[in-house]
């Protein structure tokens, strides 16, 4: 190759190279900046008030108090890791929430900002005061409560605390009772819910009095067993009109029991909605264990428990289509959220009417000795989540 050809080809490669560099790579470290704001996760910070016993840097599934109960909580803040499911770079509502951005995978256990439980007054004073900062710094009245179901380690509830708050946006208590992770244990889940329960209504009137000092609405949610303490807190709270919304998701209670506090209170100015699944086996089994006696929160739960209040009735949402795993029920976090702001159940899905639910076998087979009818057949207020495009 002569020189001058030599030399011609290298112009060639040159302005090659650079127009390769001014069309692509040039653009290249705006588009991975912006992507790397965009993180894997999302540490999230949710209150806690529990009763559960300190067992190092968390929460074990004993009670405090053994024996003599003195009635005082522990007080804090967990900082939880959950999946960014939204793909969302950080932003104004991050900072109000307090949402950091991270790429590090949820640890066993969180990291935690433990109030001293020393005073037991101060303590409770210092918390309170933090859920009202929380408050003002997200702009708003609305603070969710979250009680857990059965067979809850602390940790674990913290997940689905922070999974909840992540899909609401609103600063979230978790309310953690002494509920022990081991399936074993259900039975004492029981008897430790009802240990819990002068608790949480002790709880709920620090509410009040928070309220009286700042403006507040609660958004109670329950998933499971922990709907016993938010139903039996009924009588706590009746007229006060601190719960601006309650959402009760499978409900591990009596049906009937259950029906019996509703009935007991003609006035009830907020809302209430029943998330059910018929592909829930866990309320089947707890059917059978309370001896053939429908759970609040089966799908074909036969009792008529959506009685009129003030000419409003209970929502009943059966959730089927969007319950996951292979014991189904789980947590519809986002549904929860779009209910709750909107009445609807969000994009790609809407809400049918419900006549009757046909029970699974495993309803049939649990609720055999009451011998009772096998399917729900309720007036109005029973509706049906339907997919109107493919899940992504």
């Amino acid at each position: 190759m002569s020189i001058r050809a030599l030399a011609f080809a290298l112009l060639v490669a040159t302005f090659c190279s650079f127009t390769l560099i001014s069309n692509g790579e040039a653009k290249k470290p705006a588009e991975t900046a912006a992507q790397s704001e965009i993180s894997k996760y999302v540490t999230v910070p949710i209150f806690y008030v529990t009763d559960r016993e300190l067992v190092g840097e968390t929460f074990g599934p004993h009670r405090r108090y053994p024996a003599v109960c003195e009635h005082h909580m522990y007080y804090g803040t967990s900082f939880v890791r959950v999946r960014n499911r939204r793909d969302e770079a950080p932003n104004k509502l991050w900072g109000e929430l307090g949402w950091k951005a991270s790429e590090e995978k949820p640890g066993k256990i969180a990291e935690k900002s433990r109030i001293d439980p020393t005073d037991p007054d101060k303590s409770k004073r210092e918390f309170l005061d933090q859920l009202k900062k929380s408050l003002d710094q997200a702009g708003g009245t609305q603070l969710c409560l979250f009680a857990h179901g059965a067979a809850d380690g602390f940790e674990d509830c913290s997940q689905d605390a922070a999974q909840l708050e992540y899909a609401m946006k609103k600063p979230l208590v978790l309310y953690s009772w002494p509920s022990d992770p081991r399936r074993r244990g259900y039975e004492i889940d029981g008897v430790n819910c009802e240990w819990s329960q002068a608790h949480f209504d002790m709880f709920l009137k620090d509410l009040l009095a928070l309220r009286s000092e700042h403006p507040l609405q609660v958004i109670a949610i329950a998933h499971s067993m922990g709907n016993r303490l938010v139903v039996r807190s009924l009588p706590a709270i009746y007229g006060t009109g601190l719960i601006k919304d309650c959402e009760l998701v499978s409900p591990d209670i009596d049906a009937a029991t259950c029906r019996h506090y509703v009935m007991g209170f003609p006035e009830i100015h907020g809302t209430l909605r029943l998330y059910v699944s018929n592909r829930d086996k866990l309320l089947p089994l707890s059917q059978l264990l309370a001896g053939g006696y429908y759970r609040m929160g089966e799908a074909a739960n036969p009792i008529q428990h959506l009685q009129p209040v003030q000419g409003r009735f209970m929502q009943r949402i059966d959730f089927t289509a969007l319950d996951k795993g292979l014991t189904g029920h789980s947590i519809p976090f986002e549904l929860i959220d779009d209910m709750v702001e909107t009445g609807k159940p969000g994009e790609g899905l809407a809400l049918v009417e419900e006549e009757s639910v046909t029970p699974s076998r495993f309803e049939k087979f649990a609720g055999r000795s009451q011998g009772l009818k096998s399917a729900t057949e309720e007036p109005g207020g029973c509706v049906r989540v339907v997919r109107t495009a493919p899940a992504r």
